[in-house]
């Protein structure tokens, strides 16, 4: 399997248009969406592209292959636009790490469950070697945390911040690639 992986899109509908361009380039056979899908929240000027109706259209198209975690700035009445589920706070997909050890990825937001301290990461079933994919910064990368927790964030495909560029990522058999938005890879992180 194979997954392209959007975060922070805010409502970018150019951006998410270049994006999953790279759904059947890249071979994908489904779409992991980290929330901030349709507004561009109070803290971020309105994106050039800003067209939330599109962007639901756009992501509609692939409603069967879409899996969906709720952003901060997503909200129930999203739901009626969007004609797939977007609402829960968090999911799980499962590797076997080069480790041989059964591992998950966590797909999160990032503003509800942090991963900071042993007692958060305890609480969330975590263990060395498992991922969490999470948005919410707009600042793509790779970040190994002390406890053995890979944090991944594929930034915004709309709005980046920091030294970061509007990009996305893809989950290969046995690896997460980070792309920018003109489809070169930067970043690799290998399971």
């Amino acid at each position: 399997m194979r997954y392209l992986v959007i975060s922070d899109i805010h409502g970018g509908a150019v951006e998410l248009e270049k994006a999953l361009g790279f759904f059947e380039k890249l071979h994908c056979n489904f779409i992991i969406s980290l929330g901030d899908l349709l507004n561009h929240g109070p803290r971020n000027a309105v994106p050039h592209s800003y067209d939330p109706m599109k962007v639901g259209e756009l992501l509609n198209k692939f409603k069967d292959k879409i899996i969906a975690v709720r952003g901060n700035c997503d909200s129930e009445v999203d739901s009626m636009v969007c004609t797939f589920p977007l609402n829960s706070p968090y999911g799980y997909l499962n590797f076997e790490g080069s480790d041989g050890v059964k591992h998950k990825i966590m797909l999160t937001h990032g503003h509800l469950y942090k991963i900071e301290t042993s007692e958060q990461i305890e609480k969330l079933g975590l263990i060395k070697g498992d991922i969490v994919l999470s948005g919410h910064t707009h600042v793509s990368g790779i970040f190994k945390k002390d406890s053995g927790v890979i944090n991944i964030n594929p930034g915004s495909t709309t709005i980046p911040k920091g030294e970061s560029k509007a990009g996305f990522a893809v989950i290969t058999e046995n690896s997460i690639e980070l792309y920018t938005l003109d489809g070169v890879k930067y970043d690799e992180y290998d399971f």
